[in-house]
């Protein structure tokens, strides 16, 4: 047949593009697993397990970016664009809560694409960071959080590109602007909360000091 050898070389190549395929597949889910175990770290206050997760799921990228080196397509199609974001994710939201400098999309060594969504998935779990600090009386932690949501929201909202260029990024800044006033809902009422409770506890304290003295007046005049 005219056309066996070319069908066989085509073969050959689509049976090495479907193995790297598969590994790219194994190495995605090890990082999008292990990203999601440092953001469970991270909001524990368990630092170093997050970073050890966060050390796991650098090789895994490593070797998933060695895989499709002869393969660039799947930079962009299947799980590896998910296992970006969900990289990107993790190492913002650490990078924040430590207030440490944010990494660039180069130094993640990921696209510039899922390093924007990543970001806004970072914002929404800052808003989970804003709430637990809330319950620990560290409002000042709170109003950190929140800021930092504001600013991350300002920036992407500005960046208005379509769908085909940064997918989801739309959806995702929408969702943002409903978490960011959300969030700012609950801090400030939080805030105000604990300043009313403070005026209670030092009025308290200020009639119980007031007793004092009374008792200690009484007592010397008899």
């Amino acid at each position: 047949m005219k056309f066996e050898g070319i069908i066989e070389e085509i073969t050959l190549s689509l049976k090495a593009k479907d193995a790297k395929r598969e590994e790219i597949i194994t190495h995605s889910r090890e990082i999008i697993r292990r990203s999601g175990s440092a953001v469970l770290s991270i909001h524990r206050g368990e630092y170093e397990t997050a970073e050890l997760n966060l050390r796991a799921a650098k090789e895994a990228l490593d070797r998933a970016l060695q895989a499709c080196s002869d393969f660039h397509e799947f930079y962009y199609t299947g799980p590896l664009p998910q296992a970006f974001q969900e990289y990107a994710e993790a190492m913002i939201l650490l990078a924040l809560v430590r207030r440490q400098e944010v990494p660039k999309p180069a130094e993640l060594a990921i696209p510039p694409e899922p390093y924007l969504t990543g970001v806004a998935d970072a914002a929404g779990e800052l808003r989970r960071y804003a709430l637990d600090s809330i319950r620990k009386d560290r409002i000042d932690e709170a109003w950190r959080a929140l800021e930092l949501m504001e600013e991350a929201y300002t920036l992407l909202k500005a960046m208005d590109y379509p769908r085909a260029v940064v997918p989801n990024l739309r959806r995702k800044v929408d969702v943002m602007r409903r978490i960011v006033e959300e969030t700012r809902g609950d801090v400030t009422l939080a805030h105000q909360g604990l300043l009313i409770r403070r005026g209670i506890e030092r009025a308290s304290a200020g009639i119980e000091t007031q007793k004092g003295n009374d008792g200690n007046g009484e007592g010397k005049g008899s």
